[in-house]
């Protein structure tokens, strides 16, 4: 028997958004520039282990990729 999958959680409010861009923006600046990558990297780590099973984190890294000037390369099938 298979698991079924988890419902995808409630998008957030945009006001909720809000408050979300700017203590990243925050976490980001007090990071530092030369740390910047490792803290994102953190974040999304945590973000995704405390999301668990009912994120698809595949397709959040997709969207993110959206729109920039990024040369497209597809993820690496798991």
């Amino acid at each position: 028997m298979t698991a079924s999958p988890l419902p995808a959680p409630e998008p957030l409010a945009f006001e909720a958004l809000e408050a979300v861009y700017e203590t990243l923006a925050t976490g980001i600046d007090r990071a530092g520039q030369p740390m910047e990558a490792v803290f994102l990297a953190k974040l999304a780590l945590i973000l995704a282990h405390r999301a668990g099973a009912g994120v698809d984190f595949r397709d959040c890294v997709e969207t993110a990729l959206r729109d920039l000037d990024v040369v497209a390369r597809p993820l690496p099938k798991r």
